[in-house]
C-alpha cells in the first residue's frame, strides 16, 4: 500500500506544480520535494517527468469521460432538469480544467513528440466526442443523425475555454466570462437562445 501511496503523492505534486507551470519548466527535484520523497523514489515509478505528466492527463481525462457518462445518464430530453444538471456539469468541468492552466499546451507539446501518447489522447478525443453527441441527440431529440461536428465545436471551446493569452481584471470580468462561455455552450447542445 506505501508504494502505491508513494506514486499517488508524485501524480498528485505533479498536478499541484502544473497549476502554475509548464512541464518543460518544473523538474523531477520539484516534484518530489513537493511530494515530501526523494528523487529515488521517483524512479522507482517513473522514467522522466514525462511519465508522471501522462498520469496526471490520465486522470483529468478520466474524470472528464466519468464526468459526461455521467450527465448523459442524468439527462432526461430538452427540459429546465436537463437544462440544470447540464450547466452545472459544465461550470463544474470548467473549473476543474482552469486548476492546470498549461494543460492543453503540455498535451499538444507532448503529443507531438511521443506517438503513443497522441494515440492515447485521440482516443480519449474520440469517446469524449462520442459522449457529447450522445448528450446533443438527448438535448435535441429532432436530430436523428449524429452531429460529429456541432460535438467537436463543443469540446473545442470546452477545451480552449482557459484563459491562456489574457487576464481578467476583476473576478466579476472572469465570472462575466464563465457565464458568457456556459451559454454559449448550452444554446450549442440546447438549440435555445435563453
Amino acid at each position: 500500500m506505501a508504494k502505491q501511496d508513494n506514486k499517488q503523492k508524485l501524480i498528485e505534486a505533479t498536478d499541484k506544480l502544473l497549476q502554475t507551470n509548464s512541464l518543460f519548466a518544473i523538474t523531477t527535484k520539484e516534484i518530489t520535494t513537493t511530494a515530501g520523497l526523494s528523487v529515488g523514489v521517483f524512479y522507482n515509478y517513473f522514467k522522466a517527468k514525462e511519465d508522471a505528466f501522462k498520469e496526471v492527463v490520465n486522470r483529468f481525462f478520466k474524470y472528464t469521460v466519468a464526468t459526461l457518462e455521467r450527465l448523459k445518464q442524468e439527462l432526461t430530453g430538452n427540459n429546465i432538469r436537463s437544462e440544470i444538471k447540464f450547466k452545472e456539469a459544465l461550470i463544474n468541468g470548467i473549473d476543474k480544467q482552469w486548476e492546470n492552466n498549461f494543460l492543453n499546451g503540455d498535451i499538444i507539446i507532448l503529443s507531438r513528440q511521443d506517438h503513443q501518447f497522441r494515440d492515447t489522447i485521440n482516443r480519449y478525443n474520440d469517446q469524449i466526442i462520442e459522449l457529447i453527441m450522445d448528450i446533443l441527440m438527448i438535448t435535441n431529440p429532432l436530430i436523428k443523425e449524429k452531429p460529429k461536428v456541432k460535438a467537436m465545436l463543443v469540446m473545442n471551446l470546452i477545451e480552449n475555454s482557459g484563459p491562456a493569452f489574457f487576464k481578467f481584471d476583476s473576478a466579476a470580468q472572469q465570472e462575466a466570462y464563465i457565464d458568457e462561455l456556459v451559454m454559449t455552450i448550452y444554446k450549442i447542445c440546447f438549440g435555445k437562445e435563453s
